[in-house]
């Protein structure tokens, strides 16, 4: 049972995270593209958001699927504090894609006038775009980092096998 759960475990990481790691590293480049005029970039623009957006609210499945995998095996994983900050780790970066990146995307979409006037909104619109794209940027290259390190984290020995 634990190999099936970490195999759905690992297959939500690459088929959800990738999109939103690729997606949100690529999205400011769009949006600024777009502000300039580029009538092809707000449609890229916009697409990157959807799969931001779409993918990320997704991805809250591969932390959750690891702490199934800690809770199926708690004997084993127990004392494995390498786990355990990466569960943590990749709680913080969902958090961060949540609060900072989708939101920032979203007001530079509006800024564009890329969101359709049913859903945009008088908040959707930053007077800063530049702060917009170095926070948008930020948040992805904090999202994207902080995955890594969880990558690595899961493949640590034990520290209890350690010693």
């Amino acid at each position: 049972m634990t190999t099936f759960l970490v195999f759905l475990h690992v297959t939500a990481a690459i088929l959800l995270l990738g999109p939103v790691v690729v997606a949100s590293s690529m999205f400011p480049r769009q949006a600024a593209e777009a502000r300039r005029g580029g009538e092809e970039a707000i449609g890229r623009a916009t697409i990157l958001h959807r799969i931001t957006k779409t993918y990320g609210m997704l991805s809250a499945l591969v932390p959750l699927l690891g702490g199934v995998v800690m809770a199926a095996d708690w004997g084993a994983y127990k004392t494995n504090f390498w786990l355990h900050t990466a569960i943590i780790l990749s709680v913080i970066a969902w958090a961060i894609l949540l609060a900072m990146v989708i939101p920032q995307q979203r007001r530079m979409l509006g800024t564009i006038g890329a969101l359709s006037p049913a859903e945009a909104d008088p908040s959707d619109v930053t007077p800063d775009f530049e702060k917009s794209k170095a926070k948008a940027n930020a948040g992805a290259g904090i999202f994207n980092l902080l995955w890594v390190i969880v990558l690595v984290l899961m493949f640590l020995p034990n520290p209890q096998d350690m010693f």
